[in-house]
Parts: structure tokens; C-alpha cells; sequence
């Protein structure tokens, strides 16, 4: 029996002594991994090792991270009044790994965990504003790479302030976390952001108490699917003595998923005490949803837009698209779908405006030509549209030529609103009751 402890203390000594350098090397290209993968994320987006040295239980490296050369690096050169030949600002991430099964040196920080895995992180980041002097940015990121080489990472941000060039920042805080599986294919997420708020002599904006959570899952198709929550408390933005544009709360609630190949997502949008100089105190409701879109055509469309959003002119290289995406896009519409927005509603002082819009294109039949003609006959829609009149005569009063869409009908009085009711089936628009027959091209 004797024998049977001693050899499992031997093991365990094994295990903690001598796992480390080797589950080291694991955690070293784990992190290179990551590296990779955050890259392969965005095309503007590079990231370099500065330094990396690695230890029996420990090792520490230090990564840059900044914008390639491209559009949107010379956008933000140009917002931030910088010439072309100036750096970009940069982030700079030092991190220092405890690594081993039992880490056991990452007891002497903050945060440390005996877990076992492959690593136990903690990193801390600064910016380079380009001209090589680091700035020291708050919080600090700790992460746990598992035995199975998943990731969970939590951000974490101590109350504090800044003062620069008249500008005061100021937080009260974050707790933020974000998982991920090896593969990187599925991640989880959730996170409470305190309130903050930058003040200057003629601007401020301040944000409220923000809470998200949601999980996103890498399809075969080249885009994400999952869902999100968002909440917002409030929302300021404007001068610190004068007009200000707020929102009294946001709340964001969206998912989507492929099924058989099928994209399906909705969105639902709440905006409550939107404050708008001149105009008053608005509340906004949204809730659109998407269905049935064949996904690989969509995948090919996203893909050329991206990329020519990314090019050295993306005007020109938008103008050069549709040709390319020819087929995809007669494809995408072949195929068929639905989109509806089942509510957005606008509550204004002088009362409620309502919006509902339906739009539903069949599936066209197995080796049929494509053509537009019989897209525009196979399309169904509908609308219905509610304002008050005192919305519609201050319209009148900015542009009175809108006052013709009541002389045409298609605005009717119904009380103390004007309404649309109108619908499209096989080539023939009817609104308010009145046929008003679509002219196609070649009939």
C-alpha cells in the first residue's frame, strides 16, 4: 500500500515539476494560434511579436497590434490629423503566461488559479500614438487556456480618470468576458460597462450603465451567426453648456441562424426618450426580421463587397462589382425569402407614426431563366402607414410640393391621421383601394 502512495506522490512531483516545459511550448503555439485567427478575422488588422522568451514555468511576450496599410488606415490618419508617412497609433499587449498543468506560479498575482491547463495569462496593454512614447491604458486581461485548448478571457477595469489637452475621461468600470472553443468557431459573451463620460470646454459625451451578453457561432459560409443582448442606460452626446442629442435607454435584442441553408435572423430595437433639439422627445420601436435567404450566394456577394470596400478606392472598385456578382445576386433572388418589418413606430409630440412592410419573393421553379421581369411579377408586397396630420402639415410647411402625395391619394385622411394602405401582387400596386398597374420592361 506504501508502494502504491509513493508512486502517486512521484507522479504528482512529475506532473508539477516537469509538465511545465512542456505544456509551455503547447501554450506558446496556442498563442501563436490566436494570433493567427485574430488576423484571419480582419484584412486591416496585423499583428507582431516584439519579443517572446519562455521559461520552465513561466514566459513572458510583448505583441503589436495595427492597422496594414490600406483605406481604412489612411481614413484615420486623416481624422486623427496625421500625414500619411505618420505611424498609426498602435496597440501594445505584454503578457505573461504561467504555464504547466498545476500552474502553480501564477499564485503570486492577481487573479491566479491552480485550474490545470495549458496557461494562465495576464496581460496589460499601452498605446503608441506614433511617436513611440507608450501611453498606459487601464484594466487588465486575464485569460485561462484549457487542456482541450479552448479560452476564457476576462477584461477587467478599476474605476479611474485621464485629463489630455483640456479632454477629461473619466469610468467607474468594467467586467467583461469572452470564451472561446479551440477552433474558435464558437464563442460566448457577456459584460457590464460602468458609466463613462469624456468632457471637453464645448463638447461631452456621457454613457450609462451598458450590459451585453450573447454567443456567436462561426458558419461554413464565411460569416457569424447567434444572438445579442444590448442594454443601454442612457446616452448623451453634445455641448457640455447647450443642445445635447440623448437617449433615455437602447435595447438591442437580435439573433440569427442558418438552417438547411437558409439565413434567418430578426432584429428588435428600442429607443426610449430620444432627445433632439428642435424636434422634441422621440421614442423608437423596430422589429425586422429576415428569412429563408439562400446562404452561399450571400456569402459570395459579402465577400466582394468586403473587398472592394477594402480596396485603395473603394468608389471605383464598388462601381466595378455588380459584373462580378452578376450570377450570385440572380441566384440570391432565385432562390426567394422574406423580410418584414412588423413595427417601426415613432412617437413624435405631435403623435404616433406607425410603419409595417412585408416583402416576399417565391422560390423560382428548378431551371427556369432568370430574368427581372418575372422577378418584379413573382414579388409580394405590402405597407401600411400611419401619421398625424400635424406631422404631415409641418412636412407641408418645410416642402410643399409632399402635399401632392395627398392631391395623387396616396395619403388618405382617416381622422386625425393620414394612412397608406398599400399592396403589390403580380405586376399591379394597389393603394388605398386605387390600382395603380406597374409598367415592366418588355411588356
Amino acid at each position: 500500500m506504501k508502494r502504491w502512495v509513493v508512486a502517486l506522490l512521484v507522479l504528482l512531483a512529475v506532473v508539477v515539476l516537469l509538465s511545465p516545459g512542456i505544456v509551455g511550448k503547447l501554450a506558446e503555439q496556442n498563442l501563436k494560434d490566436s494570433i493567427s485567427w485574430a488576423e484571419s478575422e480582419s484584412d486591416d488588422v496585423v499583428v507582431t511579436e516584439e519579443s517572446f522568451r519562455r521559461h520552465w514555468f513561466t514566459a513572458e511576450g510583448r505583441h503589436r497590434i495595427e492597422l496594414k496599410a490600406g483605406e481604412l488606415r489612411s481614413r484615420i490618419a486623416g481624422l486623427a490629423g496625421l500625414e500619411e508617412e505618420d505611424r498609426v497609433p498602435a496597440l501594445i499587449v505584454d503578457t505573461r503566461i504561467d504555464h504547466g498543468l498545476v500552474p502553480l506560479t501564477s499564485m503570486s498575482r492577481e487573479s491566479g488559479s491552480l485550474m490545470p491547463g495549458l496557461a494562465s495569462t495576464v496581460s496589460t496593454m499601452q498605446l503608441d500614438p506614433g511617436d513611440g512614447e507608450l501611453i498606459d491604458i487601464p484594466g487588465t486581461l486575464y485569460s485561462q487556456v484549457g487542456l482541450t485548448g479552448g479560452t476564457a478571457s476576462r477584461y477587467l477595469l478599476e474605476t479611474g480618470s485621464h485629463e489630455e489637452d483640456g479632454t477629461r475621461l473619466a469610468w467607474e468600470g468594467a467586467d467583461v468576458s469572452l470564451s472561446t472553443d479551440r477552433s474558435r468557431q464558437n464563442l460566448q459573451y457577456e459584460g457590464t460597462i460602468q458609466p463613462l463620460s469624456s468632457v471637453s470646454d464645448d463638447q461631452s459625451v456621457h454613457l450609462g450603465l451598458t450590459t451585453f451578453e450573447g454567443e456567436g457561432r462561426q458558419t461554413d459560409y464565411g460569416f457569424m451567426v447567434g444572438d445579442l443582448v444590448l442594454r443601454i442606460d442612457s446616452i448623451s452626446v453634445g455641448e457640455e453648456t447647450g443642445a445635447k442629442v440623448g437617449i433615455g435607454k437602447l435595447a438591442v435584442d437580435a439573433s440569427s441562424d442558418i438552417v438547411d441553408e437558409r439565413v434567418n435572423g430578426r432584429t428588435t430595437v428600442t429607443i426610449e426618450d430620444f432627445s433632439l433639439p428642435g424636434v422634441g422627445v422621440v421614442d423608437v420601436g423596430i422589429d425586422v426580421s429576415a428569412n429563408g435567404f439562400e446562404a452561399r450566394s450571400m456569402q459570395a456577394i459579402i465577400a466582394e463587397l468586403e473587398q472592394a470596400q477594402n480596396a485603395a478606392d473603394p468608389s471605383a472598385a464598388l462601381a466595378e462589382v455588380y459584373p462580378r456578382i452578376e450570377g450570385d445576386v440572380q441566384k440570391f433572388l432565385s432562390s426567394g425569402g422574406e423580410l418584414r418589418i412588423d413595427r417601426l413606430d415613432v412617437s413624435l409630440p405631435q403623435g404616433d407614426v406607425t410603419t409595417q412592410l412585408h416583402f416576399e419573393l417565391p422560390e423560382a421553379d428548378p431551371g427556369a431563366s432568370f430574368s427581372w421581369p418575372a422577378v418584379i411579377l413573382a414579388l409580394t408586397a405590402s405597407a401600411d402607414v400611419r401619421l398625424p396630420v400635424a406631422v404631415m402639415d409641418l412636412a407641408q410647411a418645410a416642402n410643399p410640393e409632399s402635399g401632392a402625395l395627398i392631391a395623387m391619394g396616396i395619403l388618405k385622411k382617416d381622422g386625425d391621421s393620414y394612412i397608406v394602405n398599400a399592396e403589390y401582387r403580380k405586376g399591379l400596386l394597389t393603394v388605398n383601394g386605387a390600382p395603380m398597374p406597374i409598367p415592366l420592361p418588355g411588356s
